[in-house]
C-alpha cells in the first residue's frame, strides 16, 4: 500500500491528497457487512475491476485493530498496524449510531483513510485531505451533481421498482434544475470569452 502524495489535477489547493483517491474504511459500510461484531476479518478495495489492496481487522468490544503492509516510495513493503476505538452512541429516535475514533486525535468520524506518510491510517484533518470537489468549477460540481442523481434511475433513466413515484419526480426535477443552471453557467463562460476578445452580440 503506497503512501500516495501525487498532484491529482490543478488549481486549489492541488498539492493536497484527496479523500476520493485513497483506501478508506467506512463505519456505516462495516455496519452493514456485519463486521461490527468481535472477531477478525478482512476488507478489501477495488479500482474499477481491479483489487487495490486488502486489510486484516480484528474487533474486540471497544477498539479496531488493522493490520496491513505498507510499501514506502521505491521501498519494500513493512508490516504496519493501526489501532482506534469504536464508539457508540445513542440516536434520538431509538437504535445506535457507531464512529471509528480516529488513531491521532481522537475524534470520532465516520471514515477512517489510509495512509500517513508513515504508514497509519487516520481521519481527514489528520492526514490534511481535500476532496476532489475543492478544484472543481462550476460546470464541474453541476455534472457531478447530475451524475450522482442520474446513478439513482434505471435503465434508460426509467423509475426502479422500488421507488417511490414522488421521488422519482423529485430526482427529475432535481436534473432539469441542474441542466438550467448549466446553460446558465455556459453562457456566463461564452461572455466572458467574447468580452476578453472585444467581441459583443451583434458579432455573432
Amino acid at each position: 500500500m503506497g503512501t500516495g502524495g501525487s498532484r491529482y489535477g490543478a488549481g486549489r489547493p492541488g498539492w493536497r491528497r484527496k479523500c476520493e483517491h485513497l483506501p478508506r474504511l467506512d463505519v456505516r459500510h462495516f455496519h452493514r457487512k456485519g463486521f461490527l461484531k468481535q472477531g477478525r476479518y478482512v476488507w478489501s478495495w477495488n479500482r474499477g475491476d481491479e483489487p487495490a489492496g486488502s486489510v486484516s481487522v480484528y474487533l474486540d468490544p471497544n477498539t479496531v485493530t488493522v493490520t496491513y503492509q505498507w510499501t514506502p516510495s521505491g521501498g519494500e513493503p513493512i508490516p504496519r498496524s493501526t489501532v482506534f476505538r469504536l464508539h457508540e452512541t445513542q440516536c434520538h429516535f431509538g437504535g445506535v449510531r457507531y464512529w471509528f475514533g480516529c488513531p491521532w486525535c481522537g475524534r470520532r468520524c465516520a471514515i477512517i483513510y489510509g495512509v500517513s506518510g508513515d504508514g497509519y491510517f487516520g481521519c481527514r484533518r489528520c492526514l490534511k485531505l481535500g476532496y476532489s470537489s475543492e478544484t472543481e468549477d462550476s460546470m464541474g460540481r453541476l455534472w457531478r451533481k447530475q451524475r450522482k442523481l442520474e446513478a439513482k434511475l434505471g435503465d434508460d433513466d426509467q423509475k426502479p421498482k422500488w421507488m417511490r413515484t414522488r421521488t422519482y419526480e423529485r430526482i427529475w426535477t432535481q436534473i432539469d434544475e441542474i441542466e438550467e443552471r448549466k446553460d446558465v453557467v455556459c453562457m456566463a463562460g461564452i461572455m466572458r470569452i467574447m468580452r476578453r476578445s472585444g467581441m459583443t452580440l451583434a458579432d455573432l
